[in-house]
């Protein structure tokens, strides 16, 4: 009987969204953020207002010696008909060296970084100035 609340657990704690994906390398974290390729992030907001709405753009940059993502911040315009584009910079998943394995930030080129909280293909969370900002 204690074996199998001992696997209850197990799958409560496996399935519970509030922890990240564990053992994942920086490349894939790369990959997720950027969809392979280019992807596009929507911020979560309670708003009906459209210029509160904020799209997080990564494109994966491949070369050597390592991957990294291409970061732009797009905020819709004044007359909610398109978008102004803030390149925020080129970003690394961080990792261990000897491992890869992924740490918990994305590091810009410009010497800032996100601390990336939970990040599956479909939905992501960062902290940004201390807030936890969500996407889909």
């Amino acid at each position: 009987m204690r074996a199998n609340w001992g696997l209850l657990l197990v799958f409560c704690f496996a399935c519970d969204r509030d922890f990240f994906p564990k053992d994942l390398y920086d490349y894939q974290v790369e990959r997720l953020l950027s969809g392979g390729d280019t992807k596009v992030w929507n911020q979560i907001i309670a708003s009906e207002n459209c210029q509160d709405s904020v799209k997080l753009v990564f494109s994966l940059l491949s070369g050597s010696p390592n991957d990294s993502v291409s970061v732009s911040r797009l905020l819709s315009n004044a007359a909610c008909d398109g978008f102004d584009t803030t390149r925020l910079g080129n970003a690394d998943a961080s990792s261990f060296e000897d491992a890869l394995t992924f740490t918990d930030s994305l590091n810009f080129s410009t010497g800032d970084f996100w601390i990336i909280q939970s990040i599956t293909s479909t939905e992501l969370s960062i902290i940004q100035s201390g807030q936890s900002v969500f996407f889909n």
